[in-house]
């Protein structure tokens, strides 16, 4: 789901050698001082989208010389990823509850729900149902065992005659379904995603009740403006390993590949990309990192802090012990009563005052301990990605920087901050690429 990484950085360098290296055309074909004087005319001559293109541009390379100039600052005050002089403090809060089983029950939720919306749309009749390719090839003649015949020439060519438009029908029925978007089907993985998350979110919500606040989806002070901050310390250069990356390899990807029009006249449809940028900057981050950094890494961070919690926590109920008094405590005569209203005031026996009842409540100082989870997740998270080229290799650092900075703060903003800016920033560059296009 998360595609728009490697696009962005691919894109990122194009751009920059296309708003800094325009065409020449080649000056053997000018005639002439007038033709070659109204060809710099045209080349200068600057369009919406080439003007959006150049803007882009500075702003990218401004993005990447801050980002250069912070890490050395940061770096020269001595300021480290873990310890007292982290990048990002730490916040204590409480333990996560969850385990690593809600990871498997949201992909299971979403099997379901896009299933049951899939079946919901195509009786409603807003999606088709899948083409009955594998019922065409099993009533292909080709595929069919042929009885033993003599040799005839003729038959053999009428049949093969016969079978070439039907070939052709049945290819063009295969490539039409895997290149085309449309409006119900981004809606439909939408609703897909989202139902899925509160599905998840509901079980959560059963076992705790304050579970959205405790996995991090309610924005606390200074979360937002960290994850802006973040997401110009993160993506420049994660941005710069995938364009080495991309050297080896070119990056693609079929959603975006599905966005550009079929015919070279025919323009882009905006309203699928609106729809796509919807379910690709706003839905796809918030699920995501909802998924991957909230219940995997969250519940492998239970795992492996869970002990010393334990620990930490019997410890403390031990050091509270009784402090035996330094004498033997003196007891006086019982004093008799003198006056009526002195027995009447006096204590005639011991009281026993009750101490008053603490409920038991988890420990909210807690602090994770193990790093490995950051390391775990972000494989997972690379791995979700396979079959993308070499994109898996910077979303594994991409995803580092994430699980970093949701295990020192504890909150999902800052991670879905930074996924909607890298994103985001992808389909604006998918927008002036189909527009000049």
């Amino acid at each position: 789901m998360s595609f728009g990484f490697a696009t962005a950085s691919w894109k990122t360098c194009s751009f920059l050698a296309q708003s800094v290296a325009p065409e020449i055309a080649d000056s053997t074909e000018l005639t002439s001082t007038g033709e070659t004087a109204a060809d710099a005319v045209e080349m200068v001559e600057f369009g919406p989208a080439e003007t959006a293109l150049s803007i882009l541009s500075i702003l990218i390379l401004l993005a990447f010389a801050t980002s250069l100039s912070r890490w050395i600052r940061l770096l020269y005050r001595g300021q480290r990823p873990f310890g007292e002089k982290a990048f990002v403090p730490v916040r204590a809060r409480q333990l996560p509850f969850w385990s690593v089983l809600y990871f498997v029950i949201f992909a299971l939720a979403l099997i379901f729900s896009s299933s049951w919306l899939q079946g919901a749309f195509q009786f409603a009749g807003w999606i088709e149902r899948p083409a009955a390719s594998e019922t065409a090839e099993l009533l292909d003649p080709k595929t069919e065992p042929l009885v033993a015949t003599d040799p005839v020439e003729e038959p053999s060519d009428q049949a093969e005659e016969l079978s070439d438009p039907e070939a052709e029908a049945v290819a063009e029925s295969k490539e039409a379904p895997a290149s085309a978007l449309s409006v119900p089907q981004l809606t439909l993985s939408s609703l897909g995603m989202l139902s899925a998350t509160l599905i998840t979110l509901a079980l959560l919500c059963i076992q705790k009740p304050r579970a959205i606040s405790r996995i991090g989806l309610i924005p606390q002070r200074g979360d937002i403006g960290l994850g802006f901050r973040s997401a110009l310390m993160i993506l420049p250069p994660t941005m710069l390993i995938m364009t080495l990356v991309s050297l080896l390899q070119e990056y693609s990807h079929p959603v975006l590949d599905a966005l550009q029009p079929a015919e070279s006249d025919a323009g882009p449809n905006y309203a699928v990309f609106a729809l796509l940028f919807v379910t690709t900057a706003l839905v796809t981050p918030v699920v995501e990192e909802f998924w991957i950094r909230g219940l995997l890494q969250g519940g492998l961070q239970r795992l492996a802090d869970w002990r010393l919690a334990m620990v930490r926590e019997s410890f403390d109920q031990s050091s509270e012990v009784v402090e035996a008094p330094e004498s033997e405590p003196e007891f006086e005569a019982r004093k008799e009563p003198e006056t009526v209203t002195e027995a009447a005031y006096m204590v005639t026996g011991p009281v026993a005052t009750a101490a008053p009842a603490v409920l038991k409540t988890e420990p909210s100082d807690w602090t994770p301990t193990a790093i490995w989870p950051v390391f775990a997740a972000s494989l997972v998270f690379a791995l979700m990605h396979w079959g993308q080229g070499l994109a898996p290799i910077p979303l594994f650092f991409l995803s580092l920087g994430l699980g970093y900075l949701y295990r020192q703060t504890g909150s999902l903003i800052p991670p879905i901050i930074v996924h909607f800016v890298l994103n985001g920033l992808t389909m604006v560059m998918t927008l002036i690429e189909m527009t000049r296009a």
